[in-house]
């Protein structure tokens, strides 16, 4: 299991959050398609800069999924600014 945290600016936070909204057609459902489970933050100052903890069972699937149209379009809808994404993997010294 790989664990990540992502943080990236959004175009509206508010919007953003909704698409996280656990239930039917979620981001949590999608990601739950390849077994990956996400915990979502925002900064309380600036809704607009928010980010993830994902639990990643296979980084393959995982790096093939986040390029598929599926999760790009996903991104779009979301208001996502790509150009902003940035990831840390965990890692044990």
């Amino acid at each position: 299991m790989t664990t990540l945290i992502a943080f990236h600016e959004v175009e509206d936070g508010h919007v953003w959050s909704k698409a996280w909204k656990k239930g039917a057609g979620s981001r949590h459902e999608m990601f739950a398609k390849i077994n990956v489970t996400a915990r979502t933050f925002h900064d309380p100052n600036d809704s607009n800069l928010t980010g993830l903890i994902f639990e990643v069972p296979d980084m393959v699937q995982f790096q093939s999924f986040m390029e598929s149209d599926e999760a790009k379009k996903a991104m779009e809808e979301d208001g996502l600014k790509v150009d902003t994404i940035r990831v840390l993997s965990e890692f044990t010294p």
